[in-house]
């Protein structure tokens, strides 16, 4: 899995968790909700700001949203 997907994949987990769609975790993130669903799907690459921004939206650390990445 390529790194981008990964951090896709845990904040999908992540979001799946607290029981939010892709438009309320984007609200939260204070991203787009298209470039939301993007970053979940893998098929963005993302700046350290975005990390930073979801992973404040979700109540998590960045670290825990780039679990997994080598």
């Amino acid at each position: 899995m390529e790194p981008r997907q990964r951090v896709g994949a845990n904040i999908k987990a992540r979001r799946a968790e607290l029981g939010i769609t892709q438009e309320e975790a984007a609200q939260r993130s204070g991203i787009h909700p298209v470039e939301f669903g993007r970053v979940e799907r893998g098929t963005r690459d993302m700046r350290v700001s975005t990390v930073a921004k979801i992973a404040a939206g979700l109540g998590v650390s960045a670290g825990q949203l780039l679990r997994g990445v080598p």
